[in-house]
This record gives structure tokens, sequence and C-alpha cells, in this order.
């Protein structure tokens, strides 16, 4: 049997988006963001320290008006970009805790929703 933890966060931020040479105007999201992880060590995780590391990583997206964020410098920040950079990061800590990633799961309304899978 497998088992793994999920968290659920919530960024509200904004973001113009290009297609097909068109700029959309700056609107604003509430981003929901599901992260699904598992120890490679224990079954039980510390959830309050750990959690309060992904606060603390998210806070810097908060309030933000993403294409001005140096990781999106030269990105199109669509729901899938966010999501690659999103996972690029809270890979690198999950792994500083022996923790292993399954899914990072990104959604801009209850509608739509991009999942990248470990």
């Amino acid at each position: 049997m497998k088992t793994y933890y999920r968290f659920k966060f919530y960024i509200n931020a904004r973001h113009s988006v290009t297609f097909n040479n068109k700029t959309s105007n700056i609107h604003p999201h509430t981003w929901e963001v599901g992260i699904s992880f598992g120890s490679r060590t224990t079954e039980i995780v510390n959830f309050s320290q750990f959690e309060k590391e992904l606060d603390k990583y998210f806070v810097n997206y908060e309030g933000k008006y993403l294409n001005e964020l140096d990781e999106f410098i030269g990105i199109n920040p669509t729901m899938e970009n966010i999501g690659k950079i999103l996972y690029r990061d809270i890979k690198k800590l999950l792994e500083k805790k022996d923790l292993y990633f399954r899914t990072v799961e990104i959604s801009e309304n209850p509608t739509r929703t991009y999942i990248i899978e470990a």
C-alpha cells in the first residue's frame, strides 16, 4: 500500500498572457495549488514545519503581477508555465526533507486544472 499527503494552497495574483501575438489584459486569478508528496523514510511527516516553508515560498507570488517576477522574464506566465515553475521549486524543497513528489496541480478557476506528475 502506498500512502501520501496532499496540501492545498491559494495564491491571489495577476498576469497577462500572449497567444498568437495578442496579449491579454492584466487580470487576476485565485490560483489553487495542490501538492501531493510522500515520505521516503516514514509514514509520518511534520506537517506544520513543512507547511510553513511552503507558505513562505508562496508569499513570493501573493498579490503580485507574475509577468514582472524574475522567474517569468521571457516566459509566458500561462497556467502550464506557472505549474512547471512551481514543480521545479517545490521539488527542491521536498528533496531537502527526504520527501518525494507525486503531483502538483494548478487551477486558475474551478473548471481548469493543469497537473504534473513526477
